[in-house]
């Protein structure tokens, strides 16, 4: 597997986009991107800690054997909607959105792949992409009101002019209970897949994006292009962009490597909790016999 993230400041002084491109175990990988809009309740950006609540929540039924009990696309749907689930719950106590007020929110778009099933959970306007036998197609449908139409083709040699941003009418965080959208793929060799966020979908035009696709040998030579095509648009926001090919080989060693280093951080702290217990517990049981014999050396006989 093959991966590239590049991400556009564009004229705004804050970023307001995250991602995540993490190995949950070795057949487990996630994708995801984010956009925000506010703060948390302690000035914190809501974009990344979107992402974190997802990713955690997956680690976490990793861990308890969620994954290796629910291996058909309906039980993967039900694990992925649970995570989105979750990071909203966390967000909307956190986000001052009530029935009345939106305080905060992000757009958020994560797929999750296991062996050669691809789960999409989408909320907001934030897009997924799936480049198969040289045809681009859009896995989501943007949650939004208001919002002009595609950027037409670009063939010509005449700049687009970029989209105007829609209204959002569903975010992850600003309401009490999330209706996320999941949809299943099943991968094929060869296909390839891109997530972004508007500040890319609204400047790149879908036939550039599949000829970036089609033509750069990796990865990391599509996001620079398309990040090129969307700074020469103006820059209007933040863009962030996600490449992946051949999304049927193992992942990356350092997905791999990280996973696995989370793994023996987490057994190492274990294994310190344990022994700080055990220290404690001798300490205790001779405290408790203050009559208990000491035996001493010496050199006088």
């Amino acid at each position: 597997m093959e991966v590239a993230v590049g991400s556009e400041l564009g004229w705004q002084k804050r970023q307001s986009d995250a991602h995540v491109a993490d190995c949950i175990a070795p057949s487990i990988t996630l994708f995801g991107i984010a956009d925000g809009f506010g703060e948390l309740a302690d000035g914190a950006p809501i974009a990344p800690a979107a992402l974190a609540n997802v990713r955690d929540d997956l680690r976490r039924r990793q861990r308890v054997g969620s994954f290796a009990r629910s291996v058909s696309p309906s039980g993967l749907r039900a694990i992925l909607l649970g995570a989105l689930d979750y990071a909203n719950a966390r967000l909307y106590a956190q986000s001052g959105s009530d029935d009345d007020f939106v305080g905060s929110g992000t757009s958020l778009t994560a797929v999750m792949i296991v062996g050669h099933h691809a789960l999409v959970g989408h909320v907001g306007d934030a897009r997924a992409y799936l480049l198969r036998l040289g045809r681009l197609e859009l896995l989501t449908a943007d949650d939004a009101m208001f919002a002009d139409a595609a950027v037409p083709s670009t063939k010509s040699n005449l700049p687009a002019k970029p989209r105007m941003r829609g209204l959002l009418w569903r975010s992850l965080g600003t309401q009490a209970k999330l209706e996320a959208s999941i949809a299943h793929v099943e991968l094929l060799a060869g296909d390839q897949l891109v997530l972004c966020t508007d500040g890319v979908h609204r400047a790149v035009a879908e036939d550039e994006l599949g000829d970036a696709l089609g033509d750069c040998p990796s990865a990391t030579g599509v996001v620079a292009r398309v990040l090129a095509t969307a700074r020469s648009r103006g820059g209007a926001d933040n863009g962030t962009v996600i490449v992946a090919r051949d999304l049927l080989v193992a992942p990356p060693a350092t997905f791999v490597a990280g996973a696995r280093a989370r793994t023996v951080r987490v057994a190492v702290a274990i294994g310190l909790l344990a022994a700080s217990l055990l220290s404690y517990g001798l300490f205790t049981f001779r405290s408790g016999f203050p009559d208990h014999p000491t035996k001493l050396t010496s050199s006088d006989r």
